[in-house]
């Protein structure tokens, strides 16, 4: 692939050269946030375990009412949506894997696979199985469109010699040529292949080589991906633009969440894909090292230091929130809140939130919310995705206190509690619009549509 060359799945995006990476995948021009910088069909994915039944295992629609799935009459251990998905998947891996398949994953050595790896097994064993003469078609110099060269093309990861996965291979293969290529194949498995997800739930493991051969990590990205589910249809993976993107600027996306703890998260880029990040985040988070733990949850010291973080994130409070449009607010933290990004501080915060949110008390609910909201819009770039679902579940747990309090409320306190949830949904609303639909139907977006209707109504 050359700097020069105009890439059809990705028209925005050109390459050019990285101090440090193999390449830069830049914008040719300037784009703005929401823009869908590259559109990128599977080369393979395979369901988590707790989905199957549930969805296709070709197109990954979920079963419904008016949609029954239909298990293989071979194997009963695959579903489908209809006769597309059934025959596309018979004839590009399932024909070779469906009578095997059942004594493959009995087996003691698929058994003792963490659930993670089944997965990567299985969708190993269908790369494997796939028409071995695209993958012998793969030597020579990369093609624009063809994801199998692309996916050979790719770096292998640093735990490439590591290959120990069961292969579930048809009657009749030669086991030595399938382990060869699976070794090949598997080298680039770790550092490669994608979660895919529907709202931010994961449901599936995916390679989307042309994806993995464009875009670098950063934890402040300007891009984030997202996954398009049709029936009858391959998954396609979506690049979007999360700000404004200046002609020139690296086109970055995160391989994994920028609000894990700085440690955990360099951990795991060294073991996963053989290099440190030196992004803004994680050279702040790195100067700050060690990071002074939180006081104890409950306590006085901790209201306090939770109360500073709300008025400084998003504003002194009231039914008005304030949210960041440029990224890197966690610059700007003082000395006091930097206990924020201790490793134990967030997921105590989201577990407070999750409990109270769904069994009260709401008031409680609402602090902790909009704590979790400040943390959220100080470490995630604009418009990140996480940050409009918890907006949304904010104004949710709001509207719970609304229709809870009832007439405990006075009318100034329900005015106040409405005009929060307002300013919820609006926020929820700007940045997932921006992201755009995605995953299963329905989902967040028409949820802020009904409760914005509700409040409509309720404020008539």
């Amino acid at each position: 692939m050359t700097h020069s060359e105009v890439i059809p799945q990705a028209p925005h995006v050109r390459l050019t050269q990285h101090p440090t990476a193999r390449n830069a995948a830049v914008a040719r021009t300037s784009l703005r946030a929401g823009t869908t910088i590259a559109t990128i069909p599977a080369l393979s994915t395979s369901l988590l375990p707790s989905e199957k039944g549930k969805r296709c295992d070709a197109c990954h629609v979920l079963q419904a009412d008016d949609l029954k799935l239909r298990r293989c009459s071979g194997c009963a251990s695959f579903w489908y949506c209809g006769t597309a998905c059934q025959s596309n998947a018979w004839k590009l891996h399932h024909k070779k894997l469906c009578k095997n398949y059942n004594a493959y994953a009995v087996s003691t050595e698929y058994q003792g696979l963490t659930p993670h790896d089944q997965v990567d097994a299985l969708l190993l064993a269908q790369m494997v199985v796939q028409d071995g003469a695209r993958w012998r078609a793969t030597d020579g110099p990369e093609r624009p469109g063809d994801s199998h060269a692309t996916f050979m093309d790719l770096l292998k990861g640093p735990r490439a010699d590591a290959f120990g996965l069961p292969l579930c291979l048809p009657k009749g293969a030669v086991a030595t040529e399938a382990t060869a290529l699976a070794k090949e194949l598997y080298s680039r498995f770790g550092n490669n292949n994608f979660i895919v997800h529907s709202h931010l739930n994961a449901y599936a493991h995916g390679v989307f080589p042309l994806a993995s051969r464009l875009f670098n990590h950063s934890c402040v990205p300007n891009a984030a991906c997202k996954y398009i589910i049709k029936p009858s249809e391959a998954v396609v993976m979506q690049v979007v633009a999360l700000r404004n993107i200046a002609e020139g600027e690296e086109i970055a996306i995160p391989y994994l969440d920028p609000a894990l703890p700085y440690q955990t998260r360099q951990d795991a880029l060294e073991s996963n894909y053989g290099f440190g990040c030196e992004c803004r985040l994680c050279t702040f988070e790195r100067d700050l090292h060690p990071v002074p733990a939180p006081p104890e949850r409950g306590s006085q010291s901790l209201r306090d230091l939770e109360a500073a973080l709300r008025s400084r994130v998003l504003g002194p409070g009231g039914s008005s929130v304030r949210i960041a449009t440029s990224p890197g607010l966690f610059e700007s933290l003082t000395t006091e809140l930097r206990p924020v990004l201790h490793e134990s501080y967030l997921p105590a915060l989201s577990e407070a939130f999750s409990k109270t949110s769904h069994e009260g008390p709401y008031r409680e609910a609402v602090e902790t919310g909009l704590t979790l909201l400040a943390l959220y819009v100080m470490i995630y770039p604009p418009n990140y995705p996480q940050i409009g679902l918890h907006a949304l579940e904010l104004a949710k747990t709001v509207w719970n206190l609304i229709c809870t309090m009832g007439a405990e409320l006075s009318e100034g306190e329900t005015d106040v509690l409405e005009r929060q949830t307002k300013a919820f949904l609006d926020i929820a609303e700007s940045v997932l619009r921006n992201f755009g639909p995605e995953g299963d139907d329905g989902g967040p977006l028409e949820e802020i549509a009904v409760l914005s209707n509700l409040l409509s109504g309720a404020a008539a």
